[in-house]
């Protein structure tokens, strides 16, 4: 059994200096990961870049990173650069948020949350993967965008999926799930 923390969901004021703390304080307690938050607070991929420089051996993860405000090639760059900094130990958490922070606070259509997905997803992975990006969708059009990160071997992309849609999505185009608040069903 693997087994982990999460840290930057209780909205705590601790800084960044806190939050490198307490990812080495479970790396020397012996815990296989540190999954971090992405709440209007620290970047979580920026802040577990950071991180991986200070850590030997832990799993970095994000749980989750909004989809929305990011476009897929930025926010394909910006994990590469994590995975580069951590030794590959970096897995990319990704999710749609909520209705509520995407269109009431943001400002962006939350009318096709699995289509955005879909789409994000089909214009990510290459990337992640490092091969070239071609899509053209209702919402991304890519041509011919390859990341060329050096010292990344491996950058695994999970999705937040609670229902039957978003897990058949996992499992069709990313390399697993992240689950919230759910019981064994």
């Amino acid at each position: 059994m693997r087994i982990g923390l999460m840290i930057g969901a209780d909205g705590t004021k601790a800084t960044l200096d806190d939050v490198v703390g307490i990812a080495q304080r479970a790396e020397s307690a012996g815990l296989d990961n540190v999954w971090m938050a992405n709440i209007f607070g620290f970047d979580a991929v920026s802040a577990l870049a950071i991180i991986g420089r200070e850590t030997s051996r832990i799993g970095l993860g994000t749980a989750v990173t909004p989809t929305y405000p990011r476009h897929p090639t930025a926010l394909a760059q910006q994990a590469m650069t994590t995975a580069a900094a951590s030794g590959s130990r970096f897995t990319l958490g990704i999710g749609l948020s909520h209705q509520v922070v995407i269109e009431d606070m943001l400002g962006f259509s939350y009318a096709k949350p699995a289509n955005h997905m879909r789409e994000y997803l089909r214009v990510l992975m290459p990337l992640v993967r490092g091969e070239t990006a071609n899509f053209q969708g209702d919402e991304y059009r890519v041509a011919g965008v390859t990341m060329d990160v050096p010292g990344v071997a491996e950058l695994p992309v999970v999705v937040a999926a609670l229902g039957p849609v978003m897990l058949r999505l996992a499992a069709e185009l990313a390399d697993g799930t992240n689950t919230w608040m759910v019981g064994p069903k």
